[in-house]
């Protein structure tokens, strides 16, 4: 926050200045009349430039945008390049009805138009020349995007000799977060008998608390909340008796640097954390590349899909796993908690390409 004291004769030419200076959005902090000079008076007030939540951080914060920017001509850049070297394979597709068909149907369930090009492209060149077996395009297609995603199963490490595991969940809000903690938490106690603590840090949505409280009660697990790095740091000393430790996190604009730094501080030089991104496949495709993207500096262990039953097309969820060398680990299927989760697999992921009537072993 920068606080500035600005003088001037009268009041409104004071609050000019502070508009002038600190802009339309600036917050008066106080004001008085003082003493001036040759025994006149003078109005002095102090005022402060408030960094609004959902305002994006300038450029010259840290380069960050300006880093994007340039990430982002620099796709486009080679993108361009690639059609044009590629001429003739781009031709190729459209000529040829089978690959037509299943170029379009990507795009039509929302996958990436370069990343179903470059896909194709290499799909075709394994099979040496360009068949009419739809078939075998396909299977081709799909030994393409098995060898470019992965899926992991971080759950499957949490062991009582090596102290309590910390997976933390983040993401934005809505994307249901706290549901998923839940139905993760009753699979660890409740089919695993993983002894298990619970740790909100989302004090900023009305009834997350409780919410969260009544799933730890129900399962007979010890739940603390933070409000703070210290809370925190009290409250896995207080668990730390425990095989696996849950956190839930504050769901907030994540497109805003600012509010990811501010998660990100909560967990520096605080142990080893696992952390779970959180994301919705009903979500547009830029802003979950933008999430992402201004994730990037935390180490994420993998992703998470929820509300996957809520959507038909799944290809902005394909295009991450990609597009990003992050695993997928977990997807939400429905609200029921703990039944509607999954762990992925390739063959899961291969399911969400084409309809089922299309689909090839």
């Amino acid at each position: 926050m920068q606080v500035k004291t600005f003088k001037a004769p009268t009041m409104e030419k004071a609050l000019a200045l502070v508009k002038k200076e600190l802009g339309p959005d600036a917050i008066i902090l106080s004001s008085r009349k003082a003493a001036g000079g040759s025994g006149g008076s003078v109005f002095e007030v102090s005022a402060a430039r408030d960094q609004h939540p959902d305002q994006p951080p300038s450029v010259s914060a840290d380069g960050a945008v300006a880093a994007e920017i340039r990430d982002e001509v620099r796709d486009i850049k080679r993108f361009l390049s690639l059609l044009i070297s590629s001429k003739k394979h781009l031709a190729d597709i459209k000529e040829d009805q089978a690959l037509a068909e299943l170029y379009h149907s990507l795009l039509v369930r929302g996958f990436d138009e370069k990343q179903a090009f470059i896909l194709l492209k290499k799909a075709v060149s394994d099979l040496n020349g360009y068949p009419v077996d739809s078939g075998r395009i396909f299977d081709s297609f799909c030994r393409q995007f098995v060898a470019k995603t992965s899926c992991a199963k971080p759950l499957r490490v949490i062991s009582s000799s090596s102290g309590a595991s910390v997976f933390t969940f983040l993401g934005p809000t809505g994307v249901g977060k706290t549901t998923t903690l839940a139905k993760l938490a009753a699979h660890l106690k409740l089919k695993r008998q993983i002894e298990l603590g619970i740790i909100s840090l989302d004090t900023y949505r009305i009834g997350a608390v409780d919410q969260l409280q009544t799933y730890a009660g129900i399962l007979e697990v010890p739940f603390k909340v933070a409000q703070s790095k210290a809370d925190l740091s009290d409250a896995l000393k207080d668990l730390s008796h425990c095989d696996a430790v849950l956190v839930d996190t504050t769901g907030r604009n994540y497109l805003n640097h600012e509010h990811v730094r501010c998660l990100q501080s909560l967990f520096q030089d605080g142990g080893k954390f696992s952390h779970f991104l959180v994301l919705s496949a009903t979500a547009k495709d830029e802003d979950l590349k933008q999430t992402i993207l201004h994730f990037r500096e935390m180490d994420i262990n993998s992703l998470i899909f929820t509300k996957i039953d809520e959507t038909v097309h799944h290809g902005c969820m394909l295009n991450q796993l990609v597009r990003f060398n992050y695993p997928i680990s977990y997807i939400g299927t429905g609200q029921r908690v703990p039944e509607d989760i999954e762990l992925v697999t390739q063959k899961r992921l291969l399911s969400f390409l084409l309809p089922a009537g299309n689909r090839t072993e």
